[in-house]
């Protein structure tokens, strides 16, 4: 059964990178296609998340959400090289 992408939206939780009550909207889609890497940790006890991640996103997609983030140096060269070549130097 495939569950909608927004039935659990109105549901708000206590963001543990934020530190402030958000809602599962803002949890399913942060900044971009993808869910938080944290989602399935914050909500497991809440919804059925895990019914929820393979209803409405490919194995691929699944794989990105849960790969473990980059190191911190490395993303910030990466933010460095993306201002430089924002900034055409």
């Amino acid at each position: 059964m495939q569950q909608r992408a927004v039935e659990f939206d109105e549901l708000s939780i206590r963001c543990p990178m934020l530190g402030h009550p958000v809602p599962f909207s803002y949890c399913r889609q942060p900044g971009g296609a993808l869910p938080c890497r944290k989602i399935a940790e914050c909500w497991s006890g809440r919804i059925d998340i895990q019914g929820f991640l393979s209803s409405n996103f490919s194995e691929e997609e699944l794989s990105r959400i849960t790969a473990p983030p980059k190191p911190k140096l490395f993303q910030i060269i990466e933010l460095a090289r993306a201002a430089r070549d924002r900034s055409g130097q």
